[in-house]
């Protein structure tokens, strides 16, 4: 078993946030298939309320794919999250295939009937094994922070999200978690909880 704790904090105008978490695992080395064989794609978790919403984005719209460092995304896109949807949040799903990946508010987006790029739109309203968020850290482009929260394929226990960060570290990356809320028993939606 491998137990990782983790304390971060840093100021933000005057005020101290900070998050400590602590994740153990018994999994060794996780890589996408190896992730996608322990947990199969499955149908998206809620119904599209718009056509849009399973609307097949590619490479035209903003569509990348994850590989190794660093991420490619423009430099105005790069920010430190404090929360679940801060600006610079890029949607990534683990497909059949792949990870792509797109800018929540991508070009694109304002053209789509939602406002907003949605993790079906990475999928085609097709099957994902996992999907989530992530920001590109502005100074070390290969720090990227990671969460699970996608209500259509976010993981469902805390230890598919650590794999899912697992999946992550393997290609090249070093991950900022936000972690698992026990209390609701779903992704952490914030980062940094203010003292």
């Amino acid at each position: 078993m491998r137990c990782v704790l983790v304390i971060d904090g840093f100021y933000v105008s005057g005020s101290r946030y900070l998050k400590a978490s602590i994740s153990c695992s018994s999994i060794s080395t996780v890589e996408l298939d190896d992730f996608r064989g322990r947990y199969p794609p499955q149908p998206t978790r809620l119904r599209p309320t718009n056509e849009d919403e399973i609307r097949q984005l590619d490479m035209r719209d903003g569509v990348l794919w994850l590989q190794a460092p660093p991420v490619e995304t423009n430099e105005d896109d790069k920010k430190v999250p404090r929360k679940k949807g801060d600006p610079g949040c890029h949607l990534w799903v683990f497909d059949s295939k792949a990870i792509p990946y797109i800018l929540e508010r991508a070009p694109i987006a304002d053209k789509l009937e939602s406002g907003v790029v949605k993790h079906t739109n990475l999928t085609g309203g097709g099957d994902a094994s996992c999907a989530g968020e992530f920001w590109v850290d502005p100074v070390d482009e290969n720090l990227i922070f990671v969460n699970g929260c996608s209500g259509r394929y976010g993981p469902r226990t805390r230890e598919q999200l650590d794999c899912a960060v697992e999946v992550f570290e393997q290609l090249g990356y070093t991950v900022t978690n936000f972690g698992w809320d026990e209390g609701t028993n779903k992704p952490e939606v914030v980062l940094w909880k203010k003292e």
